[in-house]
């Protein structure tokens, strides 16, 4: 199944709202497992990083999971 272009474009659009905010929004990236689908490693990006982080572990294949970094309360 070929999901990398809705992906894009939902990551595109996400983009253009963020740029919208005041506050820069902050997201959470898990590299899965090839096999059962457990998170190995994560990294926290800026808005602006993720499209390329989709686009690498598209053309090799990985397995990501996307999702709103946690803020800390100020």
């Amino acid at each position: 199944m070929h999901v990398v272009g809705p992906v894009c474009n939902a990551v595109l659009q996400l983009e253009d709202q963020l740029r919208r905010r005041e506050k820069p929004v902050r997201f959470e990236i898990l590299r899965l497992d090839d096999i059962d689908g457990t998170p190995v490693d994560r990294t926290v990006v800026d808005a602006a990083s993720v499209n390329r982080i989709v686009q690498q572990a598209a053309s090799i294949g990985q397995r990501i999971w996307i999702r709103p970094a946690e803020t800390s309360a100020s």
